[in-house]
């Protein structure tokens, strides 16, 4: 009986160490058994590159239990046509297909968008496709001209290209200005009115450049511009970046530049109330970090996360880091937007209409409002608003009262870092029409008004028996009425203007809402008038109609035209005869000698010599 135990037992043990042997074989085919993968591209998938000869090369890697087998490589153009392909048998976990600049022609390629099309197959049939784009530029030479660089504006001074459309020169400037320009000629430069960095645009402000030896980058692509300090300066840390919620506390994007000793600065960063973050040696957390127990402006290593606290809120601030001492600061530069809101302005309190950043604090636009209240804004939100009580300038102050506005066409101006605003007059709305059952369009088709250039239309129009109002910009949303005729002041969304039916002089004021509906007359002067071109012959309204105007009148031959309220500021003219439609300051009617019935429509300008 012993004996036989001994032997169940080993035989329990030789089928354990068989299962485990099997498991073990297994979990080695799992960690060594993936599908095959496209380790590179290049030309990368998104990126440029230069009209020159250049290769398409794609690495495949694999695992060692399913080797690489075979790939297949394909660049056609954007229309879809094949430029080059090649298929290869491949073999082990990593292998590679380079297809030759020359076999299609690389250095004469047109310029454009173009896909790779890549496919590639392991020992055991699995495969991996991908498809990837690439746009082929004309890379210009580049330079910075301008009375900061050793040459003045006379001629550039060209920079080297260091890569992926990076330019870059370590230089000597002089206090002055500087551009950046495309193949040594001004039809394509590039300057904005910031320093050390900023965005170029075309045709852009001269860059103020302070006097010192400088290593300055740019990007044509994106206009990207940045002066570095060229010197050399003691530090504690060999980088520094700022990582925290707004990068997922990893990357690039918010490194700073040592611009003294032990000195950081990052030039801006928008970042809001709330937001985690911390200083970092590295664009991780690998080696050395910094963040705040207390908090007290005073970092401390391997610290908490720093919560920003601004009173500003949400804005575009400058943070500077010393690497010594570890003090650290946020300045104030900007808010991303500014607008104005309220029941003076087009989208009322709902939407906020932005003003343009004029680079120097100060925001501004120009607009029509009627009479309401107004307050600016910070980034579309009311956590950050101003207001205050006086008109037509004042200093806002946060969350200040409503500003009283009178209806008018204003260019406003607002300084988010002092408060300060203005609301200078302008001309005026440039667009007034007249509305309504008593005007040619009724109440679906307003007739325009004359810009006078100051504030005020007019204009004479034949009106049968009914109501008007006043529009701007051939819109309801800014109209002016009353109930009272024929003078009056109109108010914004007010009553309908009751007239009786006549041929007017109409004159309005966009500025203070006044008008006025005069009586006129319509009359025909010239040569062959009677009066000459001293005097108008007065015509009479049909009584059907105020807009048209007849007279029966013998001329004499010559020129002649049509003038309202005996003024040259009123008359139509054509060089047609004896019919035709006359314009505002139009040519002189040639007639001929003859007694007439004359028809002419002060409301379409159509005229006839019967």
């Amino acid at each position: 009986m012993k004996h036989i135990f001994k032997l169940t037992t080993l035989l329990l043990f030789m089928v354990a160490l068989v299962f485990s042997c099997k498991k073990e074989e297994l979990d080695i085919a799992a960690l060594t058994d993936f599908p095959p993968g496209i380790a590179s591209v290049t030309p990368g998938d998104g990126t440029k590159v230069n009209q020159a000869d250049f290769n398409v090369v794609v690495k495949f890697i694999s695992g060692s239990v399913s080797p690489l087998a075979s790939a297949s490589v394909k660049l056609l153009d954007a229309a879809g046509a094949t430029l080059a392909t090649s298929t290869e048998t491949l073999s082990g976990t990593s292998d590679s297909i380079v297809i030759a600049g020359s076999t299609f022609n690389a250095a004469t390629l047109p310029l454009g968008q173009y896909k790779i099309e890549i496919s590639v197959t392991d020992t055991k049939g699995k495969t991996q496709v991908r498809t990837t784009a690439f746009e082929v530029f004309k890379l210009p030479s580049v330079g910075i001209i301008g009375s900061a660089t050793p040459t003045g504006w006379n001629s550039d001074t060209d920079m080297l290209h260091v890569g992926d459309g990076n330019f870059e020169i370590v230089m000597t400037f002089v206090a002055g200005e500087a551009k950046f320009r495309a193949d040594n000629d001004w039809a394509v430069n590039w300057g904005a009115a910031s320093f050390p960095s900023g965005i170029g645009t075309q045709d852009g402000a001269n860059i103020p450049v302070p006097a010192g030896t400088w290593k300055v980058t740019f990007n044509p692509g994106t206009g990207a511009y940045n002066f570095s300090t060229a010197l050399t300066y003691a530090s504690n840390v060999s980088g520094l970046y700022l990582l925290g919620s707004f990068n997922n506390f990893q990357g690039e994007d918010y490194g700073f530049n040592l611009v003294s000793n032990n000195t950081w600065v990052l030039d801006e960063i928008l970042i809001k109330p709330g937001a985690l973050f911390k200083f970092a040696e590295y664009p991780s957390f690998m080696g050395r970090n910094w963040g705040d127990d207390e908090p007290d402006g005073r970092a401390d290593e391997f610290g908490k996360n720093i919560s920003f606290a601004n009173a500003a809120g949400e804005a575009f601030y400058k943070v500077t880091f010393n690497d010594k001492s570890l003090l650290y600061t946020f300045e104030f530069l900007r808010y991303p937007t500014i607008g104005i809101i309220g029941s003076a302005t087009p989208g009322g309190w709902d939407t906020e209409t932005q003003m343009t950043d004029k680079g120097n604090g100060n925001f501004e636009v120009t607009l029509d409002l009627v009479a309401g209240e107004a307050k600016f804004r910070a980034n579309n939100s009311w956590d950050t608003n101003w207001g205050a009580g006086d008109f037509p300038s004042g200093i806002g102050t946060q969350n200040g009262p409503n500003i009283p506005v009178p209806a008018g066409r204003y260019k406003v101006t607002f300084n988010p870092g002092t408060g300060a605003y203005n609301f200078e007059v302008d001309a005026g709305f440039q667009n007034i029409g007249i509305i309504g059952s008593a005007t040619p369009g009724g109440w679906d088709t307003e007739t325009p008004l004359r810009n006078n250039g100051d504030g005020t239309f007019e204009i004479i129009l034949g009106l049968k028996g009914g109501e008007a109002k006043f529009r701007a910009n051939n819109s309801w949303d800014v109209n002016w009425g009353a109930i009272d005729f024929p003078l009056g002041i109109g108010t914004p969304g007010g009553a309908n203007i009751p007239v009786p039916a006549g041929l007017y002089l109409i004159k309005f004021n966009s500025k203070t809402g006044e008008y006025s509906f005069q009586q006129t007359t319509v009359g025909i002067i010239g040569e062959s008038t009677p009066g000459g071109w001293g005097a108008d012959t007065d015509m009479a309204a049909d009584a059907a109609d105020y807009a048209v105007q007849k007279l029966t009148i013998t001329l004499t031959g010559g020129g002649a035209k049509f003038r309202g309220n005996h003024d040259w500021k009123y008359n139509w003219g054509a060089d047609a005869f004896p019919a035709g439609t006359g314009t505002q300051d139009g040519s002189n009617i040639p007639t001929t000698a003859g007694t007439y019935n004359v028809t002419f429509n002060v409301n379409t300008g159509e005229y006839k010599f019967e």
